[in-house]
């Protein structure tokens, strides 16, 4: 007898994670950087399983974490996938994105409130007039945490997706991005966002600006890639465990508001 479709994605969620069902938290931290995880399991001592995808589960704070790699398939795959777990209650993507308006600086902390659809995967999920919008009730809590330090700069806005890596030196789409006043640039949001929609998942994110790529010595070199990592990944960690911290507490009251949002 043939597999049925939600039989074929979970076993394709656990083939790819070679992680059993049951051991996945009810809330997802999302990420495309093994840095990230490695340094989140170090710091909850969670349980490391390696497939495609790299996942660490931590059950004492009922999260886990999952590097899926960079770009949109990748992205409509990991949530595709984790729409079927019975348990599952959030996701919350910690992503890098570039800067395009010039008031950001290296370091500072976007949420964002849309991703525009410039890459192809999303069409399969949504047409293509449809906005590619995240679960406001889980962004907020996501503005939150950044909130809480007063030394953060923190920006919300809308973020354009792209599933081009090197744009940078393409003048003619470098000024599109300028007239539409895009406040960030990334690969995988507006993927994970339409989705998460199609697949009533709550989603938010919390984006870290990693270079200025329109401004003279923005383009991430090797020597601020390395930065990035050592300056700012633990903080990004620590903001997403406090969302999701806050998340669980408020949850039962969350749940009753996200029912609206679909």
């Amino acid at each position: 007898m043939s597999l049925k479709e939600h039989e074929y994605i979970l076993q394709t969620l656990e083939r790819y994670t070679n992680c059993r069902l049951e051991n996945f938290c009810d809330h997802i931290l999302i990420t495309n950087f093994r840095q990230y995880l490695n340094a989140f399991r170090e710091k909850t001592g969670g349980e490391y399983c390696e497939g495609n995808f790299r996942l660490v589960n931590a059950p004492e704070l009922n999260c886990t974490m999952i590097d899926f790699g960079i770009g949109s398939p990748q992205a409509a795959l990991i949530i595709n996938c984790l729409a079927y777990l019975d348990n599952l209650k959030s996701v919350i993507m910690l992503g890098m994105c570039g800067g395009i308006d010039d008031t950001l600086e290296f370091g500072d902390y976007v949420v964002p409130s849309a991703a525009i659809r410039g890459e192809g995967t999303s069409r399969h999920y949504l047409p293509p007039e449809f906005p590619a919008i995240p679960a406001s009730s889980i962004n907020l809590y996501c503005i939150g945490a950044v909130r809480k330090i007063n030394a953060l700069s923190l920006r919300c806005g809308i973020v354009y997706t792209t599933d081009r890596r090197l744009w940078e030196f393409d003048d003619e789409f470098v000024d599109y991005l300028r007239r539409l006043r895009i406040l960030a640039i990334d690969m995988e949001l507006a993927t994970l966002f339409s989705v998460a929609y199609h697949y009533e998942v709550p989603i938010g994110s919390i984006m870290l600006v990693s270079d200025m790529p329109l401004q003279k010595k923005g383009v991430k070199d090797r020597k601020m890639s390395e930065q990035v990592f050592e300056q700012h990944m633990a903080q990004h960690i620590d903001l997403a465990m406090d969302a999701v911290h806050n998340i669980q507490v408020n949850w039962k009251e969350l749940e009753k508001t996200l029912s609206s949002e679909w």
